[in-house]
């Protein structure tokens, strides 16, 4: 029997942990160690880590100046003004003519670069798995895809997920939006770990349905399902609606539609995923919360357990607002 300890960091972010390199790695670091040492002695541990925690370590390596901006995009920007041949050299890459795509094109490596540096080292300081939330990585064809590691205990590099399903508005090639790609479906990771299997649903991905009836949606649970299935599903995730606020897409008229966007996480996210379809032992999703510049976020950590029963929260954040941690250890 393998003693599993799962780890959720609820990491929460401000204008100050990422005015720096220096300081957003220190803050990333204490926030993991912390974590760790809340779970205490294991077999073997399984750390989380936020969706776009990656995508902030672009503020954090910009320049003095980009940080007086008001908004993330005017911010990269001004962050990019000073790399006139990255950019351009991003719109060839990219082979899309919107300037913000071609921005993060350009700085984008970097960003992977850093992030890199600071969670191999840190999953072998430690000798865990660490699923190191998600970042912008430029890949060999040009596109851009929101996209999460996972490092082994030993501090190697075991796999890199792609989101697969993209919110509309916000991360596909919608007006505005960052122009991501996505990944494909049929080629989630699912990496042989000591304790089991192991994969990584990248938020929206760990849904069970579509926030809306137009977009473009594949519920990964089944297509898990269908390939034996995990011990764990990691399920890095930052949500830009208010927590405890109306769920933008509820109908008022609707007495089933769930009223705010934390009854919706629960009705459609990856506990409602796991309730449909046994694709995984235990779900452990880790919610980015805070604000810098134009960005905000909310969201409670939690661990979820599936068993012949049902599925069951056997561990959750008090708040949803606050940094620090969750954790659990189960036996498997």
């Amino acid at each position: 029997m393998t003693r599993l300890a799962l780890i959720a960091v609820q990491l929460e972010i401000d204008a100050d942990v990422t005015s720096t390199p220096e300081r957003y790695r220190a803050h990333l670091e204490t926030s993991v160690e912390r974590a760790v040492d809340a779970a205490g002695p294991s077999d073997a541990r399984v750390v989380v880590v936020p969706e776009l925690a990656g995508h902030l370590a672009l503020l954090a390596l910009a320049p003095p100046a980009a940080h007086r901006a008001k908004t993330l995009s005017a911010a990269l920007g001004a962050a990019a003004v000073r790399r006139p041949f990255d950019v351009l050299r991003g719109v060839a890459t990219t082979r899309l003519l919107d300037p913000r795509h071609a921005v993060l094109a350009a700085l984008a490596p970097d960003g992977e670069r850093f992030w890199r540096g600071v969670f191999g080292p840190l999953a072998r300081k430690h000798g865990l798995y660490l699923v190191a939330g998600s970042h912008l990585r430029l890949g060999p064809s040009g596109d851009l895809t929101n996209a999460s590691f996972l490092f082994a205990p030993d501090g190697r590099l075991l796999s890199t997920t792609d989101k697969v399903n993209l919110v509309p508005g916000i991360e596909d090639r919608a007006p505005r939006a960052l122009g991501l790609a996505r990944g494909e479906a049929d080629r989630l990771p699912i990496v042989d770990a000591s304790f089991g299997r192991l994969c990584t649903l990248i938020c929206y991905d760990g849904f069970r349905e579509p926030h809306t009836s137009e977009e473009r949606f594949v519920p990964l649970g089944p297509r898990l399902a269908a390939r034996g299935g995990v011990s764990v599903v990691a399920n890095p995730a930052a949500n830009p609606w208010p927590w405890h606020g109306r769920w933008i897409h509820a109908e008022p008229d609707h007495a089933d539609e769930p009223a705010t966007r934390e009854e919706q996480w629960q009705r459609e996210g990856l506990p409602a995923s796991l309730a449909e379809m046994p694709f995984a032992r235990w779900g452990v999703t880790a919610h980015l919360v805070g604000h810098v510049l134009d960005l905000r976020f909310d969201g409670q950590s939690e661990i979820l357990e599936r068993d012949a029963r049902g599925v069951r929260r056997i561990a959750r954040a008090e708040h949803p607002d606050r940094g620090g941690h969750v954790t659990a250890t189960v036996t498997c």
